[in-house]
Parts: C-alpha cells; sequence; structure tokens
C-alpha cells in the first residue's frame, strides 16, 4: 500500500512517551551484518548493489527532504483513531539505475510471510530518490535486534536488509489516514531520529537512513548484497 504524501508539515502529534535507551552500542550498531558477504556462485542471484546504513553523513548522502514515496509493509491495515507506534528506514537509490515494475523489487518484514511489491504500474524509483518503508505496531520496538533486523528487500531472488535501528522508531502516533503520510515526512526529515532535521546537516548520525548502492562500493557497514 502506498501512500502519496502531501506538502505540509509539522502535524499534530500526540505527546511522546518518554524513551527508553536501546541496548545497540556503536561497535554493533555499525557491523551490521558481517555474515552476509558475496554469496558463492550458484548459491543465489547476484545483481551488483549493496545496502548500506549511511554512517558518515553529509549535506549530500544523507539529505532527507520531504515528500517521499511511502509502502506500507504489513497486511494488517491500521484503524483509524488506533495510537501506534512507527518504525521505519529510509532508502535511497544510490545508483545509476531506474527501477520500475518490471525489476521485480520486493520488501517484506521479519516475522511476516506477505512480501510486498515496491513499484506497480508505471511507479518508478530514479537514481537519488528516497523511499520510506514503515510498519504501524503495539509493540515499542517490533523487531528482536536493532542491531541486525531490518526490512528485507528482494531484487529477483537476491536479498538485502536495510536496519532502522534506534533513530527508526517513533512512539504513539494517532492514526488518522487523511493526514499520516504527511505525518510520516515529518517524523523522517524532522523527528527526533533527524535531531529536528538538524543532524544530517551537522553530520550527527540518524541510524535510519540506508542506501543501495553499487557492490564495488568499498563499505564495511552494509547489510548484505543484491
Amino acid at each position: 500500500m502506498h501512500k502519496r504524501p502531501i506538502t505540509k508539515f509539522r502535524p499534530g502529534l500526540e505527546r511522546l512517551e518518554e524513551k527508553r535507551v536501546l541496548s545497540a552500542s556503536a561497535s554493533t550498531a555499525h557491523s551490521v551484518s558481517a555474515h552476509l558477504a558475496v554469496p558463492p556462485e550458484g548459491q543465489k542471484p547476484y545483481y551488483g548493489y549493496l545496502v548500506y546504513r549511511i554512517t558518515n553523513p553529509t549535506p549530500f548522502n544523507d539529505k532527507l527532504t520531504p515528500p517521499f514515496t511511502q509502502v506500507l509493509v504489513q497486511t494488517k491495515q491500521p484503524v483509524p483513531g488506533q495510537v501506534y507506534n512507527v518504525l521505519q528506514v529510509s532508502v535511497r537509490n544510490g545508483t545509476a539505475k531506474t527501477f520500475d515494475a518490471s525489476s521485480g523489487f520486493t520488501v517484506r518484514f521479519p516475522g511476516q510471510k506477505a512480501t510486498f511489491p515496491i513499484l506497480t504500474g508505471n511507479e518508478q524509483w530514479k537514481p537519488g530518490q528516497i523511499f520510506v518503508f514503515y510498519v504501524l505496531s503495539k509493540k515499542y520496538y517490533p523487531l528482536p535486534n536493532e542491531a541486525q533486523d531490518g526490512f528485507e528487500f528482494d531484487l529477483g531472488g537476491a536479498r538485502s536488509v536495510g536496519i532502522p535501528g534506534p533513530s527508526g522508531i517513533f512512539l504513539r502516533v494517532k492514526y488518522n489516514p487523511a493526514t499520516f503520510a504527511n505525518t510520516l515526512n515529518w517524523i523522517v526529515a524532522y523527528g527526533p531520529g533527524a535531531q529536528g532535521g538538524k543532524g544530517p546537516r551537522l553530520g550527527l548520525p540518524d541510524t535510519s537512513i540506508n542506501a543501495f548502492v553499487s557492490a564495488k562500493t568499498r563499505r564495511n557497514d552494509f547489510a548484505g548484497y543484491f
């Protein structure tokens, strides 16, 4: 389910609960999934891309400018008026390739059997474009491990993971279908994870920002190859 955003910001949000500090240390958060490496030949498809968390932000690779294309990654639809916690990850297409529905790009969330096409119809994911993937949950943090688990992307059978980390959680949002796209835009670009929008500009970390790039890019914090 894609939610098309509108461009007004600063929605009315319920007051945040006091956040508990998550247990990821700098070393574990940046090791991501060291066990995922270039797969042996014949084991699974490999298309020459890798997903990584942006750990060295700059005004260029870490800039979050709404509105974003948004993808809900769950089968159970949110109920208007109910209060949910939002877990999201933003993913930038850092390649020179434009993806479309024929690319077979899908996404799923751990613990769910369903997979969702990221692109349908004539939709495209262009170079430099940021998509936001999210779930709405009653749990505080609906992943068992904030350093290794995340949204699972599949490109023609090759799989990788976009990891939200502690910055990806935003608590107690009352769901209104008419305004939620705008709410999510604000959370991603200006919420606590982005430190009011100043964090990326100052080079401060936002663990919910990921990108996928050419596998030739040298990274030691990748979350897997496509």
